[in-house]
């Protein structure tokens, strides 16, 4: 037995990752097709996102939830920014989807798959972006540990499976902040370059090298893309044509186009500078500091301010606490270019929509949905103090939350080691070295976790979705912990004897030098954390569901698949902590690793399926499409979710309120037509239709669907 596992240590760290990759897209697309949009706001945003690819619209977020009473209540989204939406109307357009027949929708995965395929791209491609760095910085276990704690994350798991706006703010948060690790935590060196130099400034001489070329290819598809998409469409004839059939006289008008395609060339001539600039660099950090400014654009574009805020004040408070302030006037920050790189990526699509739209979309989106939220608060329901997150910390990090106390701690340890003075000096020429990268970047992400915690702790509206933003630095300091419990492979150890460097075991946090008594009393910990996370789910399993979703009261506690299975996937938990006090520390992180495979994979292909059957109105409106006729009607009557737009493709009759004479006036328009009226109703308020709908009519209503949160009703009209 021992010689068959000890071949496991011959296996090469790429072979380890595709193992690791291939585990994580297959528990993430086992069941993608099973879950229907959910309420809210999936549908919502897919209903945006498909009206963009229906108008050929990329700048305006313009839909309307149907026709009749409330048909037209919405005529401009000013809620979200315009990164999520582009990804998924591109997604939308590359698979086909949106201007299909009517039940497109709910005919196959497809649909789902185009939806949430760009959120997923930004989640998935975030853990590997992390594990790239932690395994470059530290160690390539360490970086797969990292990828495997965070993919793993069961709330981190389902907002990368959703198409919701959070991954599109925290994978440019996680791209920011490993641009400033890797320009600022390993080695400086000198870019490559090509051609000759031709004076003192090297005119002829340009970058040719993978950090200017990532730096490069960032900037492209985050800034200049984007750009030319909207200058091309401000002067499309096609656009000049549709904005002047709306005869609008005051906003939206022809004369704005015009406005707006003459004000982005100053765009572009901006666009030039950078780029012109960008070749004069001939120092790594440079470039990598491109990157943290591109992405600190890309985090205001898909979810407001938060993001270059939060990525702002992780910098400020990194340089003050390790000594970095000087960095801001040093000209390997770049600061004045890193300001236009900035301005050009997020600027251009505000400028046009605020001349297009005018003030009141500037207030919505600016005052109401962005500054409000912090400072003020949005709903009674979103409030809570300081152990709001720490509880919802508990199951957005299950099964990882049992050890985030020694994890931590082993965080806390990296500030509290001295470095020689060779290595103080290294720090301020750029850098530390290669032993101390570990220490550096561990300090990172602690700094990372505790600001982004305090910050959104902070913030007057809470909801559990907001928390997001501190998972993956807390996948990076567990899985350094993690790295740091089992032993120093026998290859590593022979490459660091044969080379004189320090050891593995040497740069990797002391996680597991806690004394016995510290360690039993952390395991302990963790079993009883897992205890009440697990019996806090039993008790309410709709808590998984409210993870990615805002309504947390009335109906919406209802109808979530049951958790008990949960319990079986957090055993091997419990074990591989005894296991670590027990000094196996290899046996152990198996342990954690199979309970976190297992808590996934339950999660995503089994909670998530069953749920959505409450939270979609697919399997509602695909038994309407079975049986809906040539003169039949959609109706959406008293609620308003959106899923009901999203899946009629806003063919449908509107009444978010129970208006008896708008109702009779639909009903007495389709009268002797052969029509059948299908309704889609909250389940609470089709127990009421009876009391709604003509007398003629009430014994006609038959309920055809029904579960815990809607209900189909089949109305025949004579």
């Amino acid at each position: 037995m021992r010689d068959r596992l000890s071949k496991l240590h011959t296996i090469s760290p790429r072979v380890w990752a595709l193992l690791l990759g291939l585990a994580i897209l297959a528990i993430y697309f086992a069941s993608i097709g099973a879950c229907g949009p959910w309420d809210p706001w999936e549908t919502h945003y897919g209903e945006v996102a498909r009206n963009m690819v229906v108008r050929h619209d990329p700048m305006d977020l313009w839909w309307r939830p149907g026709y009749g009473p409330q048909g037209k209540r919405e005529g401009v989204f000013a809620s979200k920014h315009a990164l999520p939406f582009w990804c998924m109307a591109l997604s939308f357009k590359l698979f086909g989807v949106g201007n299909g027949p009517i039940d497109e929708m709910v005919r196959s995965p497809i649909p789902e798959i185009a939806l949430r395929l760009p959120s997923m791209l930004m989640g998935l491609g975030t853990v590997a972006l992390l594990g790239w760095c932690v395994a470059r910085l530290v160690h390539w276990r360490a970086g797969l540990l990292t990828a495997a704690v965070l993919a793993t994350m069961p709330q981190y798991a389902i907002l990368t499976r959703q198409a919701v706006t959070d991954m599109f703010f925290v994978a440019p948060v996680c791209l920011a902040m490993v641009g400033w690790a890797m320009a600022w935590l390993e080695p400086e060196r000198e870019l490559k370059t090509i051609g000759r130099q031709v004076g003192k400034r090297g005119l002829l001489e340009v970058p040719l090298d993978r950090a200017w070329f990532g730096f490069f290819v960032v900037f492209v598809i985050g800034a200049i893309v984007p750009l030319a998409v909207l200058h091309l469409h401000v002067v499309d004839p096609d656009t000049i044509a549709t904005v002047a059939k709306s005869r609008r006289k005051s906003t939206a008008t022809v004369d704005d186009l015009r406005t707006i395609a003459q004000q982005l060339s100053i765009y572009w001539v901006v666009v030039a500078a950078v780029l012109l600039r960008s070749l004069r660099w001939r120092r790594r950090s440079q470039a990598w500091m491109g990157v943290v400014y591109v992405a600190g654009g890309l985090s205001l574009m898909g979810k407001g301010m938060i993001g270059p805020g939060i990525i702002g004040l992780l910098i400020l408070v990194d340089m003050l606490v390790n000594g970095r302030l000087h960095l801001l006037w040093q000209r390997r920050c770049e600061l004045a270019i890193g300001i236009l790189l900035f301005v050009v990526t997020c600027f251009p699509w505000h400028h046009a929509m605020a001349i297009f739209r005018g003030e009141s979309w500037v207030n919505e989106l600016i005052v109401v949905n962005n500054l409000a939220r912090f400072a003020s608060g949005e709903q009674k329901q979103a409030v809570g103090g300081f152990a709001f997150y720490l509880r919802t910390l508990g199951l957005a990090a299950l099964p990882w939350s049992a050890v985030v106390p020694p994890a931590l701690w082993a965080a806390v340890l990296a500030y509290r080691r001295r470095h020689n003075q060779r290595e103080a000096g290294a720090e301020r020429d750029g850098g530390p070295t290669p032993t101390h990268g570990a220490d550096a970047l561990h300090r990172l992400a602690l700094l990372w976790f505790v600001v982004s915690f305090g910050l959104i702790t902070y913030s007057v509206t809470k909801y559990y979705h907001y928390l997001a933003p501190c998972l993956p630095p807390l996948g990076i300091v567990i899985g350094i912990w993690l790295h740091g419990l089992m032993p120093t492979p026998a290859r590593d150890q022979q490459a660091s004897e044969a080379t004189g460097e320090a050891t593995d075991a040497e740069r990797a946090p002391p996680g597991d030098r806690l004394p016995v008594a510290a360690a039993l009393a952390c395991a302990l910990s963790g079993c009883a954390v897992l205890y009440m996370v697990a019996r806090a789910t039993l008790d309410e399993p709709a808590w998984i569901a409210h993870l990615s979703t805002y309504l947390y009261t009335g109906m919406w506690r209802e109808g979530a698949a049951p958790a008990d299975r949960m319990v079986w996937c957090l055993l091997p938990f419990g074990a591989g902590l005894l296991l670590w006090v027990a000094n196996k520390g290899r046996v152990a992180v198996a342990g954690m690793l199979l309970s976190a495979l297992l808590t996934t994979a339950w999660v995503i292909d089994d909670y998530l399926p069953a749920t959505s059957e409450n939270w979609s109105q697919r399997s509602a409106f695909r038994y309407a499409y079975d049986h809906i006729g040539k003169n039949d009607r959609l109706l959406s009557w008293w609620f308003y979710y959106r899923g009901e737009t999203y899946f009629a493709k806003g063919r449908i009759w509107v009444s978010m309120e129970p208006d008896r004479q708008k109702l009779r006036e639909f009903v007495d328009k389709h009268r002797g037509k052969g029509t059948t009226f299908w309704v889609m109703t909250t389940a609470r308020h089709a127990e009421r239709a009876n009391a709604h709908f003509p007398p003629d009519l009430r014994d006609r209503i038959e309920i055809v669907y029904r579960n815990f949160h809607y209900a189909l009703l089949k109305v025949e009209i004579p």
